[in-house]
């Protein structure tokens, strides 16, 4: 049973689909900027709705957010919400929330770190680096395989967890794999943004690593110019 449509709901599918005792709510609002409470408050309503229909359900996954950890944006409305909802969820007794970090994948959403950078970077255009900020890059469809596992296990519930990378990178590092995937330089002004405390310098997902085996993910060196290669590479449609 999947609530949602958008990226998340799309690649959890194949693997819950047809599977009633199951609950995987990946729906809630696409934009971390959005301030219109109308739509927090139709979130919270269609989550109570999921909870009750789901509560004999043997897990009901909830997908958050890596943010909730990053003290500069804790107040706004978007982390405020997660946080709101997070607790809902704990409600039910089989819950297991997943906080997530920057996620790739092909999504005609304009708010993504990754879509954001690959529009300003093809077209030409100038945008603000935070140079010294990091962030942590997932595939989709590794966020797919590695939470399959955690559902699997009847022992990880009432728990909530990082599903991340093992590593954060640069906003440099990320610029210039999509300058290489594009074909492209990238033309941006720099800013000292952000320094050692930035959140993403370092998500615990120890309690994660014991299934990247047998998820099948692997961080290896080349991890996040394959990604953006996969998503973003030349000839590809946005």
């Amino acid at each position: 049973m999947i609530i949602g449509s958008g990226l998340l709901a799309t690649a959890f599918r194949p693997f819950y689909r047809n599977r009633p005792d199951v609950c995987v709510y990946a729906a809630g609002v696409s934009n971390s900027g959005c301030t219109n409470p109308d739509e927090y408050a139709r979130e919270k309503d269609r989550l109570d709705a999921s909870l009750a229909l789901a509560k004999d359900k043997n897990v009901f996954v909830y997908l958050s957010t890596c943010s909730i950890a990053d003290d500069e944006i804790r107040s706004t409305p978007y982390v405020l919400h997660k946080l709101a909802m997070e607790e809902r969820v704990r409600t039910h007794p089989q819950h297991l929330i997943v906080r997530l970090p920057q996620v790739a994948g092909r999504t005609p959403n304009p708010h993504t770190l990754l879509n954001y950078l690959y529009a300003r970077i093809s077209r030409s255009e100038s945008f603000c680096l935070w140079h010294n900020a990091r962030r942590n890059i997932l595939d989709v469809e590794d966020v797919a395989r590695i939470t399959d596992q955690l559902i699997a296990n009847p022992a990880i519930r009432a728990i909530t967890l990082n599903v991340a990378n093992e590593k954060s990178y640069s906003m440099m590092e990320i610029v210039s794999a999509m300058e290489k995937a594009v074909g492209k330089h990238a033309i941006y002004e720099r800013s000292d943004a952000r320094g050692k405390s930035d959140p993403y310098l370092s998500i615990d997902i120890s309690p994660i690593l014991g299934v990247l085996d047998a998820a099948r993910v692997h961080f290896g060196d080349n991890y996040l110019q394959e990604v953006i290669d996969k998503y973003y590479g030349q000839g590809l449609a946005r």
